[in-house]
């Protein structure tokens, strides 16, 4: 029993964040089956959420960083 915990140990550590993320909202959604008839729905929904905040923050990250090589570029015209 105890090779069979440090495998899976191995398996999650070096596993992506955004991968534990998926696994726990399918796990999650598996629970709420179990206490509300209806309840798998919420992993899709999180996974949704998850991948959108996701894009968003990339999105934003890239108009940050366009933003300072515009500065960037106008500082050294000047």
């Amino acid at each position: 029993m105890k090779k069979i915990m440090y495998f899976l140990k191995w398996n999650f550590t070096d596993m992506q964040p955004h991968t534990k993320r998926m696994f726990a909202y399918f796990a999650l959604g598996i629970g709420a089956e179990v206490f509300v008839n209806g309840g798998i729905i919420l992993a899709p929904a999180f996974m949704f959420i998850d991948f959108t905040v996701d894009i968003i923050k990339s999105q934003y990250s890239d108009f940050k960083k366009e933003q300072k090589d515009i500065l960037d570029a106008l500082k050294d015209d000047s």
